[in-house]
């Protein structure tokens, strides 16, 4: 029976230069072979190609530099054409050429029947083959009567052709080319025998075949909510409820403007009152403060009298002072001068200087005596040294004559011991010269054995194994290592964000427990405040505020002199005035000696005012807390989704390295084994070369040992004649010592007759050597002296000048000392009496300024007073506007009295007007997250139309806007955005059940291709092998948030959809808005990881990567396990219709011949063909293949493979059986 699929590919004048027609049958089992470079891969190519594989899906860039038109279909008459059966069991052909009409276009020609090459290839006048331009295919199949289909440019028309995709949809006359018929199809097979010709296994391109048959390829992970939608929605939720929590103080913040227009009429006449008043008091104050400026200029002038006399004395006294100062200096410098002429002995120099004539006569008496005496010894000194020159000059020519006759033996025996030297040396060299070349020789043979033992034993401790296995070894420990400081990191990471995480929550409690306290608080201060707020209220009923409303001074009346506090603020004494109101109980008694009472309003105004800063702190306080408590949640939010991302990455990380522990273990134990076969062989190597260098060592050491007996003889014979030698020189020489020693005793003795017969001359002469000195250390010591006093007379007689001098002006100046010491005195007295007056004038003159300033007190606390209550009423513009007293508004004239009223009322004005600006600010406050919802757009054009720069005007007609915003728009929005709650919500949910319909079809995809896989299993280097497909979606960031929104939405929806949603509602939405932006949006691919779990020689082995794959076992294996794969993929997509797939591969020479045997069976089992190409033939696997080809540049030898005579005997016997 004849099943559909490719039969034939021809290349007409194609990538093959050479090669006008190639034809090749792909219908049976076929091998290619040839050189690298021949064309085999790019024939393989043309197989995807046919099933509708595009250009660049096929030729890549770092494959061919040239695009595969430009490639495979190079001319205008370059053709590529596949004859096929189709799935109506009829034979036809396509036609593929180049689309001259654009650039790297194809055209597909379907033609009816066999094809018949004469169609495109004529032959030339000299009949010389060539191919006709594709321009003309057309006319030629016209005449030659074929049956073909118009012209297909689009790859993806063409593919939907062949594999029978939407069939239903296109024209009828294309049903009867298609491989499968009715609504089955094969459809994405072009990608996956594009897979099967890529080379290394690749763990994505197979992840996206998986999604290609589940047709989701295409598709990404989309919420199908836009992230700004739910956005606004949240910011109209926040609106809503901001508004609504806060219902019950906007409506307060409304019923408070008419309080406030009330206190600003009456405010805004007392500012009037008390302006005027303050101006006259203003007056006064200038007055006195010029009285006292008018006293102090007065006061300053007598002052400045008595300072200038003071002065006057002053500076006199410093004049004396610093004349006295002067002559102390004079005086002790004098003194000190004439300290040092005494220290240098200028008083005896003085004495002396008077007696030098006396001294030069005594002088020259003692040198005429010694004249003569010098004469004499003279002589006798030159008579002794001229016999000591000649006694000198004869031992000095003596001594050269022996010292010549010592040098000349000496060199005779050196000239000696240097013949004898020079003959050993020679005798030496000779023999260290054997002595070498043996140990050379002897040396180079065992330095090679050593070597050789040396290699052999670094051999030993580091066996020279397979490169390929360390390498692979290293690679995995690297890899190892690695995954190891990688799962380090992340558990550091882990570690050090649960503690920041505890750290957040530990502060998120603290800034909690600090708004609780705060609140609490405030809550304390607000009762507090609302207690003397009703005391202050006139219209409060109790018996204070009447008496402050309508007695003015009742402190000092007989009533309020008894008054207790109890009475003061009892609300039930119904108090009002009669004529006996000034009297006690209608009783006349005298309390004048009793105080007045001290109740009074100002303690609860200035309790009042600090109640209300209070509250206001603490409501800052509150709002920044808030703030604080909202950030540390996002931080908190953000931290658990990188918690969440590290846990997730350190779970990968650590399979990763449990699984390479394991590959690096397996090898590991290969490589011991080959460790220990080389080291064997190693050690007997090693013990032959030691046996050698032991057999050398020992040569070398007879040989050193005869060496060192030939060298000892040499040096004693050596030795012998130098010694010889140097006994006849010692013999020598010390005859001449000798002669040497007697001749300088002899020196010696005569000089010390010379030196006798020297003193016995001056003795016969009647000199004595003693006198002799000591007459010449007397003329020597009169002629310094003489010498030193002709050097200082001129140091001398100045001396004697200045003394002369000092001793007239040195009782002078004494005495002019004393003078001005006296005076001194006198004005010291005179100073002191200037001090004392000063101090009276000062003394009068602080009484009465402090009395001035007494009275500018006075004034200036009552200016004070008026100044503070105009600035506080100035600050509200309302009371700028007034500028008449009203006709009601009465004044007795009585300032202290209006100023108490204003600083009673003022205070519940601030505290009205400032709650007012709190209220806007938390409407405005909302209204800054409003985002571009209808109270946003509400907010925007009444806010722009109606504030104006008055700013109560603004704050009224804000009020006014918040109380249109709380009575018509929120009840509008609530609606809207319940709406949008339950459409965002079905379309999420939907989203979530998307993603798990997709789980459950992936997983089922696995689960079929492993059973398949099982099934066709039956190499024995395989035991087993599972192919499963693990969900990740556990790792999809914010998977957990979606299921929680879901939950949440349904309980939400089935329970009270039609109101508004509740805050965990809105919390689990917004925290999706994080998840749902666009660069957050996942593809299909990472959200299942394909995992293969394989017995390779009773060894578990598991791969979830290319690495692991390429680490999972040796290369044919992994061939192995691809192509059961992608059996099992192209199998799933056939489904049942009966179609004969071509399964091109160009890496089965991985595979020993029996696996090739067992791969080709299983292959034709399921009525797939395999194209094989490798670079040489093997005759084992060739009896495999129907079809052999033999490529070469040139040609295409094509074989039959030869049958032996038992394979046919087992076919024949196998077709008798069949027919039986």
């Amino acid at each position: 029976m004849m099943h559909a699929g490719l039969r034939k590919v021809i290349a007409i004048n194609s990538y093959q230069k050479n090669k006008m027609f190639s034809e090749y049958d792909f219908d049976a089992p076929t091998q290619l072979t040839g050189d690298n470079g021949a064309g085999k891969t790019s024939l393989l190519r043309l197989i995807p190609f046919f099933y509708g594989a595009t250009g660049t899906q096929i030729v890549r860039k770092s494959n061919v530099n040239r695009p595969f038109a430009e490639w495979y279909l190079p001319h205008s008459n370059s053709y590529i054409v596949f004859e096929y059966i189709t799935a109506r069991a009829q034979i036809a052909h396509v036609i593929c050429f180049r689309n001259l009409n654009t650039k790297g276009g194809i055209v597909y020609l379907f033609v009816k029947g066999v094809f018949d090459q004469s169609v495109l290839i004529k032959q030339d006048h000299e009949e010389k083959p060539y191919a006709i331009a594709n321009t003309k295919l057309v006319a030629e199949l016209s005449t030659r009567g074929l049956d073909y289909e118009s012209r297909i440019t689009s790859v993806k028309e063409y593919r939907e052709i062949i594999q029978n995709i939407n069939a239903a949809t296109r024209n009828n006359k294309f049903h009867s080319y298609s491989l499968c018929s009715g609504r089955n199809d094969v459809r994405h097979i072009e990608k996956i025998t594009t897979a099967l010709i890529q080379g290394e296994f690749n763990m994505v391109d197979t992840k996206a075949l998986f999604l290609d048959i589940l047709e989701q390829s295409d598709s990404t992970l989309e919420f199908g909510v836009d992230a700004k939608k739910i956005e606004q929605w949240c910011d109209d939720y926040n609106g809503l409820t901001s508004f609504l929590g806060k219902k019950d103080a906007f409506t307060e913040a409304i019923a408070n403007n008419k309080q406030i227009a009330y206190l600003s009429s009456q405010l805004a006449n007392s500012l009037l009152v008390i302006r005027e008043e303050s101006d006259k008091l203003n007056e006064s104050l200038s007055k006195t403060h010029s009285e006292l400026a008018d006293y102090i200029e007065t006061s300053d002038k007598k002052l400045e009298n008595v300072n200038s006399l003071k002065l006057d004395q002053e500076n006199s006294r410093n004049s004396l002072q610093n004349a006295i100062r002067s002559l102390d200096s004079e005086i002790e410098a004098h003194y000190q001068k004439l300290l040092n002429y005494e220290d240098n002995d200028y008083p005896e120099l003085s004495v002396k200087l008077k007696q030098l004539p006396d001294i030069e006569d005594k002088l020259a008496h003692q040198r005429k005596s010694y004249a003569d005496l010098e004469v004499k010894v003279t002589d006798a000194k030159d008579k002794r040294d001229r016999d000591l020159q000649n006694l000198d000059s004869k031992f000095n020519d003596e001594k050269s004559k022996l010292t010549e006759q010592k040098l000349k033996a000496q060199q005779e025996a050196n000239d000696r011991k240097t013949q004898v030297n020079d003959t050993f040396n020679q005798q030496l060299n000779e023999l260290n010269k054997s002595h070498n070349d043996f140990t050379k020789n002897t040396g180079t043979v065992l330095i090679e054995r050593k070597a050789e033992l040396a290699t052999q034993e670094q051999r030993l401790k580091h066996p020279d194994i397979d490169e390929l296995l360390i390498e692979q070894r290293e690679h995995l420990e690297s890899e190892k290592d690695m995954l190891q400081e990688q799962a380090n990191k992340l558990n550091q990471a882990v570690n050090s964000a649960n503690k920041d995480e505890g750290h957040l929550h530990k502060e998120r409690e603290n800034l909690i427990s600090n708004l609780e306290a705060s609140c609490r608080k405030k809550r304390n201060a607000e009762e507090q405040l609302k207690l003397v707020n009703a005391r202050l209220d006139p219209e409060s009923g109790t018996l204070f505020s009447f008496l402050e409303t309508h007695k003015v001074g009742w402190q000092s009346s007989p009533l309020g002199r008894v008054l207790t506090d109890g009475l003061l603020m009892d609300t039930s004494l119904a108090p009002s005035i009669t004529e006996d109101s000034g009297s006690l109980f209608d009783l006349s008694i005298d309390t004048s000696n009793l105080p007045d009472c001290k109740v009074t309003n100002q303690a609860d105004v200035e309790e009042q005012a600090n109640l209300m800063d209070l509250i206001d702190k603490l409501e800052d306080g509150e709002i920044e807390l808030n703030k604080q408590i909202k950030k540390i949640d996002v931080i908190i939010k953000d931290s658990n989704i990188k918690l969440a991302q590290l846990r997730s990455e350190l779970r990968n990380t650590e399979n990763d390295l449990a699984q390479t522990k394991s590959n690096l273990e397996n090898k590991k134990i290969e490589i011991t084994r080959t460790k220990e076969a080389l080291i064997q062989q190693i050690s007997s190597s090693i013990q032959s070369i030691k046996q050698n260098i032991s057999l050398v060592e020992t040569q070398l050491s007879e040989g050193e040992q005869r060496f060192e007996e030939a060298e000892s003889k040499l040096k004693n014979d050596r030795l012998t004649q130098v010694a010889t030698i140097e006994t006849a020189l010692e013999i020598s020489t010390d005859a001449i010592n000798n002669m040497l020693n007697k001749n300088l005793q002899r020196l010696g003795e005569n000089k010390e007759r010379i030196k006798m017969e020297y003193e016995q001359r001056l003795s016969e002469q009647g000199i004595s050597r003693d006198i002799y000195r000591r007459y010449k250390a007397d003329i020597e010591l009169l002629e310094n002296e003489v010498k030193n006093l002709k050097a200082q007379t001129q140091d001398i007689k100045e001396y004697e000048t200045w003394l002369s001098i000092y001793n007239i002006d040195d009782p002078k100046r004494r005495k002019s000392r004393n003078d001005k010491q006296n005076e001194l005195q006198s004005v010291n007295q005179n100073i002191q009496s200037f001090e004392t007056k000063l101090k009276e004038l000062r003394s009068e003159i602080h009484r009465t300024k402090q009395q001035f300033k007494e009275s500018i007190n006075t004034l200036e606390a009552r200016k004070k007073r008026a100044d503070s209550a105009v600035y506080r009423l100035s600050n509200y513009e309302a009371f700028e506007i007034q500028e008449v007293l009203d006709e009601g508004f009465n004044y007795s004239g009585d300032l202290n009295s209006i100023l108490s009223e204003v600083e009673s009322k003022l205070p519940r004005l601030e505290m009205l007007t400032k709650q007012r600006k709190k209220d806007i600010q938390q409407m405005e406050a909302i209204t800054l997250g409003l985002g571009d919802g209808e109270l946003y757009r509400f907010w925007n054009e009444t806010s722009r139309n109606t504030i104006s720069e008055d700013i109560v005007a603004s704050d009224s007609k804000r009020i006014d806007i918040l109380e249109n915003i709380m009575n018509d728009i929120i009840p509008q929005v609530t609606s809207i955005t319940v709406d949008s709650a339950v459409n965002m919500g079905r379309m999420l949910v939907d989203f979530k059940d998307r993603l798990l319909g997709f789980d459950r079809d992936i997983k089922k995809l696995g689960r079929n291709v492993s059973e398949q896989v099982k099934a066709n299993n039956t190499f024995s280097v395989v035991g087993s092998i599972d192919i499963n497909v693990e969900s990740s979606l556990s790792k999809l960031q914010g998977w957990q948030d979606i299921i929680n929104f879901s939950e949440i939405y349904e309980e939400w929806d089935r329970t009270g959809a039609a109101e508004l949603p509740t805050k965990e509602f809105y919390n689990a939405l917004d925290t999706l808005t994080y998840h749902i932006s666009a660069d957050k949006v996942k593809k299909p691919t990472e959200l299942f990881d394909i995992k293969f779990e394989v017995i390779e020689n009773n060894q578990r082995k598991t791969a979830k990567t290319d690495k692991d794959m390429r680490d999972l076992a040796s290369n044919g294996t992994n061939l192995l396990i691809q192509s059961m794969l992608y059996l099992a993929l192209l199998t799933q997509q056939r489904g049942t219709s009966q179609l004969s797939i071509t399964y091109p591969t160009d890496e089965i020479g991985k595979l020993t011949a029996e696996n090739q045997a067992k791969l080709l069976k299983m292959m034709d089992a399921h009525n797939f063909n395999v194209v094989a190409a490798q670079p040489d033939g093997n005759n084992r696997t060739a009896n495999l293949f129907k079809n052999l080809y033999h490529i070469t540049p040139d040609k295409n030898i094509f074989n039959k493979p030869k049958v032996s005579k038992l394979a046919l005997a087992k076919a024949s016997e196998d077709n008798t059986g069949a027919e039986e």
